[in-house]
């Protein structure tokens, strides 16, 4: 059986779209229960609002995370003249791009953000700095566990 979501549920799955999407899209007025949340969720912001790759997967990290900042007309420094060099792709891994990009980000007032994806794949997504404190807020509404993308999971 589905348990709907309560207001401060679906209040706080408005409020983290608005986010992830700079503050120019609105949610439509789904009802969405507990058992659905996770999935449409990664289905969502996958590659268009978020990323979600694979553990070993540097190649679609870098990728995802460039189109991302297309978005915010921001190009990063993944320390390389060549990201889809093989050399550089096996000598690295997500969670050091992640840290990377996070720093990078920082410098330009937006955070990347990691999602605990309770497997071996890494998924977040990039907000403004100052929406920091609202991200954790809306994050424990919605038991997402997230951390700064310096924190990698």
């Amino acid at each position: 059986m589905d348990t709907p979501l309560d207001d401060d549920m679906q209040e706080a799955i408005e409020r983290f779209f608005a986010l992830v999407n700079f503050h120019d899209t609105d949610l439509e007025d789904d009802e969405l229960d507990d058992d659905t949340l996770m999935p449409i969720l990664r289905d969502v912001i996958d590659w268009e609002s978020g990323f979600h790759v694979d553990w070993k997967d540097t190649q679609s990290f870098i990728g995802c995370v460039n189109q991302l900042c297309e978005r915010i007309d921001v190009d990063l420094d993944w320390g390389t003249d060549d990201t889809e060099d093989e050399t550089f792709l096996e000598e690295t891994s997500v969670p050091e791009l992640m840290e990377l990009a996070h720093d990078n980000l920082r410098v330009l007032g937006y955070t990347l953000w990691n999602w605990d994806t309770g497997g071996d794949a890494y998924a977040g997504w990039i907000t403004r700095s100052e929406d920091d404190e609202e991200m954790l807020d809306i994050a424990q509404t919605l038991r997402l566990e997230i951390r700064p993308g310096d924190q990698p999971y």
